[in-house]
């Protein structure tokens, strides 16, 4: 895993926020990434990466986060059946890329996070993963691709 300072642009995503219990989160990315994918289409706007997980704080037994893709096309507000166009802030940050299966995604946070502390700078409290390589019935969990972004605080 390496990592690469940054300045990442704001996105606007088409998304789904909520506090879902940690041992649910699985079951709501599923809902969540269908809906969200539903509504893209339906509404004819643009999907512009990757399926994503933006996390709103530390996860403990419950977890604040927001599931979606980035779009073009669609303006900001409600939408309908809980998804919501936002904009998932740019700026400074740490990104990492982790290729294996999503167990050891906690591993890699780890890393990142040791790294962030090395350099002496601070988080800004929220943090995401991009699903880079979309995981399929059957594939191979090695293979996934996810990138880490771990925005800092600005200074001043």
């Amino acid at each position: 895993m390496s990592t690469t300072p940054t300045d990442r642009p704001t996105v606007r995503i088409a998304a789904v926020r909520a506090t879902v219990p940690a041992a649910e989160l699985v079951a709501f990315f599923d809902r969540t990434y269908t809906a969200v994918a539903d509504t893209v289409r339906r509404e004819g706007w643009t999907f512009s990466g990757p399926a994503l997980a933006w996390y709103h704080g530390m996860p403990t037994d419950s977890v604040d986060v927001t599931g979606g893709f980035p779009v073009e096309g669609a303006p900001l507000g409600p939408v309908s059946d809980g998804v919501e166009v936002m904009e998932l802030p740019g700026g400074a940050a740490l990104e990492a890329t982790h290729t294996g299966s999503y167990d050891r995604l906690p591993d890699a946070w780890d890393r990142l996070e040791q790294e962030r502390a090395a350099l002496g700078v601070d988080g800004r409290g929220d943090f995401w993963e991009e699903y880079v390589t979309e995981p399929s019935p059957g594939g191979d969990p090695d293979a996934n691709v996810t990138r880490l972004v771990l925005p800092l605080r600005a200074e001043g």
